[in-house]
């Protein structure tokens, strides 16, 4: 193999040098052949007979199982092809030691050295790695023991926490957030001295200047950098004005901040800071207006329209840089800072000692067991590894000076994936001159691992590239696997957004990638050529906002009156999400077929490009330089996140005839074939439990119908299961006789054998594995249920054993989110398009790369947390104000979070390299928007106005999605004009800026044209037809038994199309439909009145009203802590109202009232909790007291019985609402009534409602519907006739009778 400059360097050094070794980072860009280089240093090492090396004396890490076998592979497989050539005996014992040597994981590295010196160490010579389920099983009971016993000593603050971070009902939240900390405190290495630094930065605090504080400086940075950058903003705004073409006008505007400017930048201590910052807020900003002589100027061509748009965005740019600093962390002040300090020392004193409780007790209770997480490996591993001087600093102990006579260097591959532990060890097992890192910073995208890039990072900067440095920097830039189009495009994006101040790393000349791979001789069919950009344009957005967080967040910061509300801060979707959803179809009343999603959009949309390139016998180039027609294994679809997307993008694949496979992390709980096995597990452990043991009755297992499984229920009291016996003799069903049996013969096995042998025995008994391999993706659902026998002999490997502690642990993970992902059936063989995540791209390549969803936001939900960390920044927490139960945005947690979005933002950039150099020959780029030209004028116009190649730091940590990034940088490319047409800049000079040769196109598509396809067409539709009609393809004609078998057709097709379980609020809508359809059919369209809709806004002050009636209360679990509510909802929205007049209704005693007595039970209720104050403020004191004086509310006084919330269920005729269904067929019905009372002759119905109506004619159209069911309902409950039935309104004061 022919290797470059660089590489050869790795590979020889120290050589040619003077240096008997050296350390090396090689800074490995992606595609660069990084891992050749390794092997081929390993190699050349052991041929090395001027020193010569044992590949036992070797210590190679990587940082999985996969990549450590990939490696010692590729070594032998090098070893014996040199041998070959060679012949050297040296090397053939080289070979068979090779199983032997050091290549493997650090944790294998770690328990290689506990097991070699645990006599040092305080543990079990026998220990064994705890498994996934046993571990999380430990976990939770030591936690549950370490808060009783909090609970029980009122320890740790115990109770102040629980009351910031739990809920109504439970701890869990709390016992989360110490898991939480717990996790981030073992990936330091040290874990307890970590803990006790952030503790201390809290209570040395106390009465310190804020300047004098971690937090203060680090915002005090931000503050001045932001400031710079609004002074550069400012000063070129100045120089535009003065410019005999620019709009000199605007003079003005510049002089209007100065001051403002002025008195920040003579700001010198953080008070002086908080009163310059005050200024701002009650300043008043001029306009860039462009009336008078400015407007003829720019007619007249005298004035340059684009100096005077870039003005204006300069200009703009420092009014919202200084409004931002106006909302900013120096709102506090001093004395404010400290007296919110003091409360929260103890909560962070008790978070801290809490978690050290948990670690003591977690630590006994694995050494009790024998047990080791991967965590104890590394922390094990340190402290035989290292020892403390006499000014307490780590050195390496005598294990540790052992290991270094041993290992003549130590090879660290992805080194930029390393954590702050494994970074102590390896350092203590090698010497300063004889490391070999290799990694790409680029492609550090694992922190939620507790990667930290900041390693590697400190030493790309300080090593030297000099030959004889001790501590020496290889950068290996040439990429061998992209087309040299997509490397520049790259390069161009990432000049731009990935800057030092940004992103930790400014990419220049040094990181940019170069091309090492040739295309000569393209043929036409070629899929290379530009990169493509497309964007469907679409009426709503309605799938990139997933409630994760995003844009728009509005802290504030300080007191109560800026606490920022915790509901406040969540940042997720926009409120008129769930109107763009209703509007863009998806569950919207009234349309019959809902409308394809943005997404689906989109896929339909990557579809029909695939189907063009197939059409177009487009071809990919291999390795070896020939070309081939494209296969659709060259194709991957790359996603952020596969959750959700990916199986409707398998979906929509198949239905267009495009093979397709997607490998996610979720939905092996969801499989029906799991879900029908755990139904069965836990009957088995429990019969008792009647919602599993009907799942299991109506399955395969037994095949109940649901006439049988309604009998069964109605056969007595008690269980199903208590009753199954009596009914399987009742109903001579000797099936169901045969199930009883086999059931009781697997409850006496599961109390004597172990879990995986009851799952055995099941599938042989039931032939279970058979039957889901003839289903539907037959061989994905048998590879689950075999997962299942496997996971549960895992699970007994380990201390627990019992079926209800199975149970257990497998419920734990799913109520921790932690689903597992269904089995792969793929291999790399196959001809499949592959959708997957990002992550899971890293170190693959394709020929073709559709890097989709690129409008999706950012993932920002751990921002939010009440709980923020940071190695650097420590422990960053929300303040609280416990009587009102609000959180707010106290400084140490701005800190934190200022930190932590950082580095946030950093990564996803990193992730965005990575999914960009995966590609080959092409790359797509996809998403959607809802206005183009908005998102353009957004992020464009400001990236426009910057004059050199970086974009400032501020703009590109603005952006909240991969869109954002390349609206910015593509709008500065001379290819890039679709862009700067649309951002109103499109006169503006053009940066220079690197690798402005790349080539890529920008298309805009009307999103509406797309529709995902539901089936084949041509020859393959005909086919599926046959086969749908069971007709014969080819073949000969069936037996008679078959074709009756499989010409079955069900006697109750419309059944099928209804749902079982209905509403009375959807019966009610059904019925409003039905009429309004009648009334719109008789109406003369020519006698239609030709005026336009008029919307009429409700009246301030007046009181709030709807269009229809309130959902029923869920009782005082629905009752909101007052800082979630917002006055204006109480005001504006009906809804809410009618809540609360329910509410009233249903807590208020039934007795008589005077005015003052109604008021003193309400404020009675509001004491107890039942009303917040501002909701006791808005019930109408008089409409209730109306009620109760009215006639009808003394009748239901003197009623010697009153119901109230009264709930209900019944079977109603399917026919009555849908006229498709059979007759007979039955709906499962459920309602709440509002109140009825008992009088001699029958009872009395009573429904309040609040809409606003003119008189109650138009209740009655209205409910009477709704209504009529209620009355039978009733009398159904009662078995007593219902005399009379009311609406009450609470508007008209009057009860409305209804016939």
């Amino acid at each position: 193999m022919k290797w470059t400059a660089d590489q050869q360097q790795a590979i020889d050094a120290p050589r040619p040098g003077s240096l008997p070794s050296q350390t090396l980072l090689v800074a490995a860009a992606a595609g660069s052949g990084k891992t050749a280089v390794l092997v081929e240093r390993i190699i050349q090492r052991l041929q090395d007979k001027e020193r010569p090396l044992s590949i036992r004396e070797l210590l190679v890490v990587t940082f999985t199982k996969a990549a450590a076998a990939e490696m010692s592979a590729r070594i032998g497989a090098k070893l014996a092809e040199t041998f070959d050539e060679t012949g050297d005996p040296y090397l053939e014992e080289q070979l068979r030691v090779l199983p032997s040597a050091h290549i493997s994981t650090l944790h294998s590295f770690c328990q290689w050295v506990i097991r070699s010196y645990f006599y040092r160490l305080d543990i079990d010579p026998s220990f064994r790695i705890g498994n996934e389920g046993e571990l999380t099983l430990l976990k939770a009971e030591v936690m549950d023991a370490v808060f009783r016993q909090a609970y029980k000593a009122n320890g740790y603050h115990i109770f102040d926490l629980a009351d910031m971070f739990g809920d109504a009902r439970s701890d869990v939240k709390l016992q989360a957030q110490i898991l939480r900390l717990y996790n981030f405190a073992m990936a330091q290495s040290d874990p307890m001295g970590w803990l006790d630094r952030c503790q201390a930065m809290y209570e040395d605090a106390v009465g310190k200047p804020l300047l004098e504080t971690a937090w203060g400086q680090g915002l005090w940075q931000d503050q001045q950098e932001a400031l710079a950058e609004i002074l550069a903003a400012q000063e070129e705004f100045r120089l535009l004005t003065e410019r005999p073409d620019g709009p000199t006008p605007w003079q003005d505007n510049v002089q209007n901040v100065q001051y403002l400017l002025d008195g920040l930048q003579a700001a010198k201590t953080w008070q002086a800071m908080h009163e310059a910052v005050k200024a701002i807020s009650g300043h008043s900003f001029k306009a860039f207006r462009k009336a008078g002589q400015l407007k003829k100027d720019l007619a007249n061509g005298v004035v340059d329209e684009g100096v005077t748009m870039r003005a204006e965005t300069l200009g703009k740019a420092v009014k919202s840089g200084l409004e931002a600093l106006a909302k900013g962390p120096f709102t506090v002040d001093e004395g404010l800072f400290q007296e919110q300090l003091k409360e929260q020392i103890p909560i962070v004193q008790g978070l801290v000692g809490l978690t050290k409780a948990f670690a003591d007790a977690f630590a006994a209770a694995k050494r009790d067991g024998g047990l080791l997480d991967f965590s104890d490996l590394e922390h094990l591993c340190l402290q035989l590894l290292s020892t403390r001087d006499e000014n307490g600093n780590m050195v390496p102990s005598e294990v540790a000076l052992e290991l270094r006579d041993q290992f003549k260097e130590v090879m660290v591959d992805e080194y930029q994936d390393t954590n702050g532990v494994q970074e102590a060890i390896v350092n203590l097992v090698s010497r300063k001159d004889n490391r070999f890192y290799v990694g790409d910073v680029k492609q550090s995208i694992y922190r939620f691992r507790m990667a930290d890039p900041t390693l590697f990072l400190a030493k790309y900067k300080t090593y030297d590239r000099d030959l004889n440095a001790v501590e020496r920097r290889i950068d290996l830039a040439k990429n061998f696997r992209s087309d040299a189009n997509i490397l520049r495009f790259t390069n161009f994006v990432f000049r731009q957004i990935m800057t030092e101040a940004a992103a930790e790393l400014t990419y220049g000349d040094e990181e940019a990638l170069y091309p090492g791979r040739e295309v000569e001789d393209a043929p036409d069919s070629w899929v290379g050529g530009p990169v493509e950009l497309h964007l469907l344009e679409v009426a709503t957005e309605d799938d990139d906002e997933d409630g994760e967080g995003g844009a728009g967040e509005s802290l504030a910061y300080g007191g109560a009156a800026g606490g920022a509300v915790d509901a406040g801060l969540a940042g997720g979707s926009p409120a008129g999400d769930a109107a763009d959803a209703g509007a863009n179809g998806a569950g919207s009343v009234g349309n019959a077929v809902a409308q394809p999603s943005n997404d689906e959009r989109e896929i339909a949309f990557i579809i029909e490009k695939l189907l063009e390139l197939k059409a177009e016998g487009a071809t990919v180039q291999d390795k070896d330089g020939s070309f081939r027609p494209m296969r659709w294994r060259d194709v991957v679809i790359l996603l952020r996140s596969v959750a959700t997307k990916a199986s409707r993008m398998v979906e929509a694949l198949r239905a267009a005839g495009i093979p397709a496979y997607a490998e996610e992390n979720t939905g092996y709980f969801g499989a029906i074939e799991i879900k029908l096995m755990l139904s069965l597990l836990q009957v088995i452990d429990n019969p008792e439990q009647d919602l599993p043991m009907a799942a299991v009755l109506g399955s395969p297992f037994v095949g109940m119908n649901a006439d049988e499984l309604g009998r069964l229920r109605q056969s007595g009291t008690g269980s199903l299961w208590s009753l199954l016996p009596a009914f399987a003799a009742a109903e001579h069903n000797e099936s169901l006789a045969a199930f009883v049996a086999q059931f009781e013969r697997w409850r006496t096995f599961s109390r004597r054998r172990s879990v995986s042998e009851l799952i055995r025995r099941i599938y042989e008994d039931m032939n279970y594995v058979e039957y889901v391999s003839a289903m539907p993706n037959g061989l994905v659902r048998r590879a689950n249920v075999e997962a299942l026998y496997d996971r549960a002999r895992q699970y007994e490997a380990g201390n627990f054993r019992g079926l209800f502690r199975f149970l257990r642990f497998l419920e734990s993970l799913q109520d921790a989110g932690q689903d597992l992902g269904v089995a792969t059936t793929v291999s790399e063989a196959d001809d499949v398009v592959r959708i997957m995540s990002i992550h899971k791209s890293k170190g693959l390549e394709f020929p073709v790369v559709f890097l989709a969803s690129m409008q999706k936001k950012f993932n920002s939900r751990d921002l939010t947390e009440t709980m923020l960390l940071h190695k650097d920044g420590g422990i960053g927490l929300k303040g609280y104000y416990p009587e009102y139960r609000v959180l707010y945005g106290a400084l140490p947690w701005l800190y934190a979070r200022g930190l932590s979005d950082l580095a946030a933002k950093a990564e996803e950039e990193r992730i965005l390299y990575v999914a960009m150099t995966r590609a080959r020959d092409k790359l797509f780029l996809t998403g959607y928007v809802k206005n183009f030209a908005s998102l353009c004028e957004k992020e464009a116009a400001p990236a426009m106005a910057v004059a050199k190649g970086e974009l400032p730091k501020s703009l590109i940590t603005s952006a909240v999605s991969y869109l954002d990034w390349l609206i910015m940088s593509l709008s500065r490319h001379i290819d890039g004009n679709v862009i700067r047409v649309n951002s109103g800049v499109e006169d503006g000079e053009l940066a220079d800026i690197g690798d402005k040769n790349c080539r890529f196109t920008v298309t805009v598509h009307d999103g509406m044209a797309y529709v995902p396809p539901t089936g084949a067409t041509g020859e393959t539709a005909a086919l599926l037809k046959a086969v749908r009609d069971l007709a014969p393809v080819q073949a000969e004609p069936l037996p008679d038994d078959i074709v009756a078998r499989f010409g079955f057709k069900y006697d109750y097709p419309g059944a099928v199309r209804t749902a079982a379980k209905i509403s009375v609020s959807e019966i009610k809508r059904r019925f409003a439909e039905r009429d309004e359809e009648a009334e719109r059919l008789t109406v003369d369209q020519d006698e239609l009145p030709m005026v336009a809709e008029t919307v009429v806004p409700f009246e301030a002050g007046s009181v709030p009203g709807e269009a229809t009636e309130a959902a029923p209360s869920d009782g005082p679990f629905a009752v909101k802590p007052l800082a979630l509510q917002h006055d204006e909802d109480l005001r504006r929205e009906g809804a809410a109202w009618g809540t609360l007049m329910h509410e009233a209704m249903q807590w208020l005693p039934v007795k008589a009232y005077t005015k003052a007595s109604l008021k003193a039970e309400l404020d009675r209720l509001a004491v107890d909790g039942y009303f917040t104050p501002e909701e006791r403020a808005r019930l109408h004191e008089g409409m209730l007291l109306s009620f109760f004086t009215s006639p009808l509310g003394k009748r239901m006084l003197a009623a010697p019985q009153t119901a109230k919330e009264w709930p209900f269920s019944m079977l109603y005729d399917a026919k009555r609402v849908y006229d498709h269904v059979e007759d007979g067929e039955k709906l499962f019905l459920q309602g709440i009534i509002d109140t009825a009372f008992r009088e001699d002759d029958g009872w009395v119905l009573v429904d309040y409602k609040t809409d606003r109506v003119a008189n109650g004619d138009e209740l009655r159209k209205r409910y009477a519907s709704q209504l009529t069911i209620y009355r039978e309902a009733l009398a159904t409950l009662t078995g007593e006739p219902v005399k009379e039935t009311y609406i009450y309104s609470f508007r008209l004061r009057e009860a409305v009778p209804i016939k």
